[in-house]
């Protein structure tokens, strides 16, 4: 699998945490805690990018580290042919009553890359009627970096913490068909606790049961799990990234990887 550390466009990235102050206006919307995925509709193009964040409740200032941008395969702009994510970028803005503005900035010295606008509903879960201007991320570019610039429509929402069972027929390159099936607790500071099994072309490899240390295992609808899996052939090198509903009922699989050449596609579905 792709090392997801430290931002690195073209490869798959998984970043977490963040800070917020609290205003002093108490007559605006209280923005909830937790997982948020923003959605972007860049003009002229059907498919969204999205930026993904974990956020602490606040109802004035909003200041947040290493959120990241996510944009899947041929979204119809230049350059991007695969998954992309870039991360490690600061999120700062401010709640007005119900307005959320904020700024999008990466690096040192911090480097504007885009802002973004919207209205929180009134029970501080989700994100209307917004907006998007500012770069993307691309194969051939990074934060930093000039790329593309666009806007357009903006939206969020919350997402719910990956736990339970999940489990799916995928593809596999070498082998065909491959049942997939993950066991996943998600625990209040983002971490993981991940064990599974695949099944294909005869043999069962069992995930190594394992406890995810770091706090940016989950950011937003992004999940990233490395463990290793052992079988009768003996043991290899497990690495997965994928991609939550705004239910965490289904994961779409961007990047998983077992062993040095074998790549799945597909998604699992919470049983």
């Amino acid at each position: 699998m792709k090392n997801l550390w430290p931002v690195v466009c073209a490869t798959m990235l998984l970043a977490a945490c963040g800070s917020a102050g609290t205003g002093s206006n108490l007559n605006n919307v209280t923005m909830q805690s937790g997982q948020w995925e923003f959605a972007v509709a860049p003009d002229n193009s059907s498919s969204p990018l999205y930026i993904d964040v974990n956020l602490p409740a606040t109802n004035g200032s909003l200041s947040a580290s290493n959120a990241l941008i996510y944009n899947p395969a041929v979204v119809g702009l230049p350059g991007a042919e695969a998954p992309t994510y870039c991360g490690q970028f600061n999120l700062n803005g401010s709640i007005a009553e119900a307005t959320l503005k904020g700024k999008m900035s990466w690096g040192q010295p911090s480097s504007n890359f885009a802002s973004i606008t919207g209205s929180l509903a009134t029970d501080g879960r989700s994100l209307s009627k917004g907006s998007y201007s500012g770069q993307i991320c691309l194969a051939a570019t990074g934060p930093g970096i000039d790329g593309p610039h666009v806007s357009g429509a903006l939206t969020g929402y919350t997402v719910s913490p990956v736990n339970g069972t999940f489990k799916g027929i995928l593809n596999s390159s070498l082998h065909g068909s491959a049942i997939v099936t993950f066991f996943i607790t998600q625990n209040p500071d983002f971490t993981l606790k991940v064990s599974g099994t695949i099944v294909e072309n005869g043999v069962t490899s069992a995930l190594v049961p394992t406890d995810v240390p770091s706090n940016d295992s989950v950011l937003g609808a992004t999940v990233n799990i490395a463990a290793n899996s052992i079988n009768i052939n003996g043991s290899n090198p497990f690495g997965f990234s994928g991609h939550l509903n705004p239910e965490a009922t289904q994961i779409t699989i961007t990047d998983m990887i077992s062993g040095p050449n074998e790549n799945f596609t597909g998604a699992l579905t919470k049983q």
